[in-house]
């Protein structure tokens, strides 16, 4: 039985790579490198769509080069019984901030996704596919819980953040019908 030497300089490598992203915090090289061996990258050009809201999304997003741009689609009453659809820009993600994205995806199976995402510029992405994460996460239970409870603390952020732009923009719907 022969032992199969560690690449230090792989895991240093994985670690510089995707250390810097908030749902890989707290994980070590080793880890990092684990989480590098089910990551695909795949390149996008300008004006490419990455997601697209509503389909049915299997992966995880992390943005390693470029910006994109996350949208949501808006009804608009335009006349009498005419509507109008739009996508309104929500967000601009640079790879500087290690934003990631679809991480809904790997935590319910058949997951809608919630917003459009378009490269602005040439952009690198990472792909983490739920099967590969599920399964990574079933054989190492510490990656497993550092990722998922990095994924909930971002989702409680954003829902308190949509909790207080609920708020006002209820608190100016009713200004304006008191008006």
């Amino acid at each position: 039985m022969s032992l199969k030497k560690k690449n230090p300089l792989k895991n240093e490598i994985a670690k510089q790579k995707l250390s810097r992203f908030p749902i890989f915090a707290d994980l070590t090289s080793d880890q990092l490198h684990r989480i590098e061996n089910i990551l695909i990258e795949k390149e996008f050009n300008e004006g490419e769509q990455i997601t697209k809201e509503g389909e049915r999304g299997e992966e995880l997003f992390v943005l390693l080069h470029g910006s994109v741009e996350v949208s949501k689609s808006l009804t608009l009453m335009v006349g009498r019984g005419d509507v109008n659809t739009r996508d309104k820009s929500l967000i601009q993600l640079r790879s500087e901030n290690a934003p990631y994205f679809g991480e809904m995806a790997v935590l319910r199976k058949g997951s809608r996704r919630s917003a459009t995402v378009k490269a602005l510029e040439s952009c690198s992405v990472g792909i983490i596919r739920r099967k590969d994460l599920i399964a990574l996460c079933e054989s190492d239970k510490e990656i497993g819980y550092v990722i998922l409870r990095n994924i909930a603390v971002h989702l409680a952020e954003r829902l308190e953040k949509a909790n207080q732009d609920i708020l006002k923009l209820t608190t100016a719907f009713s200004l304006a019908l008191q008006s």
